[in-house]
């Protein structure tokens, strides 16, 4: 027991020596202070399952050090906010760091024809070598941009990771004597394996779990400019009714009896006109946010062109397998080919919102001016790039994506002819409409 007393002494100081590398690579070490137990209980965890492999790995090696890197691995992602990819970064890179302190007195004494022991850490010279190996790693880590080679390192792609994890299963495999398999080859294999299919799987559960991280982030860069262009529209109704309700406010003083004053009011009729009425803006209840801003823009769009642009609600709220985002951009591709193909002082009907009586949660109508729609007619706009605007470039891919979605989620299109009740009967104006549920 007396000769173990070294190997125990040179493991603390090594795996001590380690586990200060990764966590200072981490760039979490005042996250690890605050959690005294749990950062204790890791680190004794690293030192036992370190010399039990040590001890027992002479016949594997390669699986035993795939194995401890594997475990220090997880231990670092369960105690820190790095990811599974960053956390093999740093637990390869500081393996490398350690080693390289470690071989430069190895090499040192080599020179120096001083004996060592291969067989372990039973004599002073090796001993010494550990020691001084994790006090060089300290002036190492100080003085040298370790940490930012590392953290360059930080955005390598899963990818890289399962293959790292590939590798050491297919050498986990390799090491299988297939004309003499022993029970304590085969175990620690086996458990090895197992441990690395673990691993796999939590890489490919977050590096889903990141994708739909960047995908939201995306999603927001994407339509911040629909938020702010609402806000910037509410901020110039706002003040035009600021400055038009402190004219009706001081109207009076400037009167001094009833028939100018009312004339004065009646002057001001064209104020009751230019307020659009709280029904117009019914659809900022919609409960999808990003498509009650959409909304909001593309009336105003249609206002500034001369268009009108009717909007009715039928339900605030709906439920859809899509996005809200994807709800979004089916929304806006059919107001903006409505908007296109009306002409100055054309009315848009948009309809929007479910249907109790329909399997499909979601619903949109819209109708513009337009021409017969007839079968080869429809076939024709659902081709990839087809459009009727002599300039192509940008043009002709909107319905094309519209139909990818509805595929997607087994929804519906219907395109067809309507004439809405609201047009007097002798314009008898033709209207094609497109309505999708999804």
């Amino acid at each position: 027991m007396a000769a173990l007393i070294p190997y125990f002494i040179s493991n603390i100081f090594q795996i001590g020596a380690y586990a200060f590398c990764i966590a200072y690579l981490s760039d979490e070490i005042a996250e690890l202070k605050k959690r005294p137990l749990t950062t204790g209980i890791s680190f004794i965890v690293m030192y036992f399952t370190s010399i039990i492999i040590q001890r027992y790995d002479n016949d594997w090696v390669a699986i035993g050090l795939s194995l401890i890197l594997s475990l220090y691995c997880l231990l670092l992602y369960l105690n820190t906010s790095k990811t599974l990819s960053q956390c093999f970064n740093i637990v390869i890179c500081g393996y490398l760091i350690e080693t390289l302190c470690q071989c430069i007195f190895i090499l040192l004494f080599t020179i120096l024809h001083v004996p060592l022991d291969a067989n372990g850490y039973n004599d002073p010279i090796s001993l010494s070598i550990v020691f001084l190996g994790a006090l060089l790693l300290i002036p190492v880590l100080y003085f040298l941009p370790v940490r930012k080679w590392v953290q360059s390192l930080a955005n390598i792609s899963y990818s890289t990771s399962l293959i790292v994890v590939l590798v050491m299963i297919i050498i986990s495999v390799m090491s299988l004597k297939y004309n003499d398999v022993s029970l304590g080859l085969l175990l620690p294999t086996v458990t090895s394996i197992a441990f690395f299919f673990f691993l796999g799987v939590l890489i490919i559960m977050q590096s889903l779990s990141d994708q739909r991280r960047k995908q939201a982030i995306r999603d927001y860069e994407t339509y911040m400019p629909i938020l702010n262009d609402m806000i910037q529209n509410i901020h110039k109704q706002q003040h035009l009714y600021n400055n038009q309700i402190a004219s009706l406010v001081h109207l009076a003083d400037s009167y001094h009896d009833y028939d100018s004053l009312s004339h004065a009011l009646k002057s001001y009729s064209n104020f009751e006109e230019n307020i659009i009425d709280n029904e117009s803006y019914s659809f900022l209840h919609i409960e999808n946010k990003l498509l009650a801003s959409l909304l909001y823009c593309k009336f105003h769009e249609a206002a500034s062109s001369g268009k009108n642009l009717i909007v009715t609600v039928d339900d605030y709220h709906y439920e859809s397998p899509c996005t809200d985002t994807e709800i979004v951009d089916i929304v806006g591709i059919l107001i903006d080919n409505a908007l296109e193909a009306s002409a100055e002082n054309d009315t848009i009907y948009v309809t929007l919102g479910k249907r109790s009586d329909s399997g499909n949660p979601f619903f949109i109508n819209v109708a513009n001016p337009g021409p017969l729609a007839t079968p080869s007619f429809v076939h024709d706009i659902f081709a990839t790039r087809y459009t009727t605007k002599r300039n192509q470039v940008r043009h002709g891919l909107g319905l094309d994506l519209l139909k990818t979605f509805v595929d997607t989620y087994n929804g519906s299109i219907t395109v067809g002819n309507t004439y809405p009740d609201e047009i007097s009967s002798s314009v008898h104006e033709q209207y094609i409409f497109f309505e999708v549920e999804i």
